[in-house]
């Protein structure tokens, strides 16, 4: 199985269904690699759609991220207001970013065919819950939250 964007996938072995890439230099994250996940790469029609995805995602780079921070932030601010976190001190709003490890990429497609690019995080301020970046076809941020 072969991804036109990340090359090689391998099949993971808790889920034989379940296809991943090498870690892959991802701009978004200054570069850092992390490995993609393909839910349906042994069907066509996904995987091309998946790749459309990933490819419009590696086309975001810091720039981008910064015009995203406002989303990470209030998901931040409402564990603060909450008392879930304790204040990391941020004083810019992209600065959310500084406390954000990225471990994983997986994309996904819901029944009615649309595209989802989905960052798994860790963050310092929820440790329990992580953060999650949903992307919708791989170009607009819809959701900064919790895993679900």
């Amino acid at each position: 199985m072969k991804s036109r964007i990340v090359g090689e996938l391998k099949s993971v072995e808790y889920d034989p269904d379940f296809f991943e890439s090498e870690p892959y230099p991802i701009p978004y994250f200054e570069n850092n690699k992390l490995k993609v996940g393909f839910i349906e790469a042994e069907h066509q029609p996904y995987l091309d759609g998946a790749d459309n995805v990933l490819e419009n995602f590696l086309k975001r780079d810091l720039v981008e991220r910064k015009k995203d921070s406002q989303l990470v932030f209030n998901y931040y601010n409402t564990a603060l207001k909450y008392g879930y976190s304790k204040s990391l001190g941020i004083k810019k709003i992209d600065e959310v970013w500084n406390f954000v490890r990225p471990s994983e990429i997986i994309v996904e497609c819901d029944e009615s065919g649309t595209f989802y690019l989905n960052v798994s995080c860790e963050c310092e301020w929820e440790e329990e819950h992580g953060l999650q970046l949903i992307f919708k076809d791989g170009l607009t941020l819809i959701r900064a939250g919790g895993h679900e």
